[in-house]
């Protein structure tokens, strides 16, 4: 079974529901059509793999397609670590710093396996896609401070941390593993309402706890990451457990403006 942090309530349990609210930003989508991506099935890349790289070929298309030419390796290395399960590459401050675009949605219109000229195996991806051109850049003023994540826990430890911003904003917590996602907060007893600047706030805000489990027989790799936005910004493709995508996570992510959005990201384990 998928390990993820688990919310605990005391006295209680309720139903999740969700907000469909997003804001509108001003930057316009750039649709662009019949972006190909390739990659090889080979070694110990599996058919799923090598069809996420290719997948990822295309977006990294797109963007060139849509005219966000510049620092094109950084995005190269964001898709390649997220094949990877690298996800630290995604939060590196010189990547984040230069990204110029994102792909917002995308529609996979043709996909095939085949055998090329060279008897290699392909597989191949072609999407249409909305790409989202920035018009701003990370605003240096916008920070925060965490504290109290350690980088080592025992399975059944209970996760706390108090946080503290620079300037009014809303949060959202990720659990990230290499088996799955999910939403940490806001959770079913804990809403998402705006933090104050300069105010020490403590993690869990409710009568509950964050339980860490592990339910595999090796250490559990986990990646916590924070996303503080200056408006509220709820996250909303998830199921009932508030599981979810890796994918949906950076999609909604990087749909965002980087002025209006600061993240964090902690690893951390899990001893079984």
């Amino acid at each position: 079974m998928e390990t993820e942090i688990k919310m605990k309530n005391i006295f209680f349990t309720c139903s999740l529901f969700g907000c469909f609210y997003f804001p509108c930003f001003a930057q316009q989508p750039v649709l662009v059509k019949n972006l190909k991506g390739q990659s090889f099935i080979e070694g110990d890349i599996s058919p799923n793999q090598a069809k996420l790289q290719a997948l990822n070929e295309a977006k990294a298309a797109s963007l060139k397609e849509a005219g966000i030419i510049e620092h094109v390796n950084s995005y190269q290395m964001l898709f390649t670590s997220q094949a990877k399960n690298d996800y630290s590459q995604f939060f590196s401050s010189d990547i984040q710093s230069e990204i110029q675009g994102a792909v917002g949605s995308y529609t996979i219109t043709g996909e095939q396996i085949y055998l090329n000229e060279n008897k290699r195996i392909v597989s191949e991806v072609i999407i249409d896609a909305e790409v989202i051109k920035y018009n701003t850049k990370p605003d240096p003023a916008f920070t925060c401070n965490i504290e109290g994540i350690k980088a080592h826990y025992n399975n059944g430890d209970n996760l706390s941390f108090v946080i503290k911003v620079s300037a009014d904003c809303f949060l959202n917590i990720f659990n990230i593993t290499d088996n799955g996602s999910s939403l940490l907060f806001p959770n079913n007893y804990e809403s998402a309402n705006e933090l104050s600047k300069l105010k020490p706030y403590a993690f869990p805000k409710a009568e509950i706890e964050y339980s860490l489990g592990n339910e595999q027989k090796k250490v559990e790799l986990n990646r916590l990451l924070f996303v503080f936005t200056k408006t509220q910004i709820p996250f909303i493709k998830m199921d009932k457990e508030q599981i979810c995508s890796t994918e949906a996570i950076f999609s909604w992510l990087y749909a965002i403006p980087p002025d209006q959005r600061r993240t964090e990201y902690f690893t951390l384990t899990i001893q079984k």
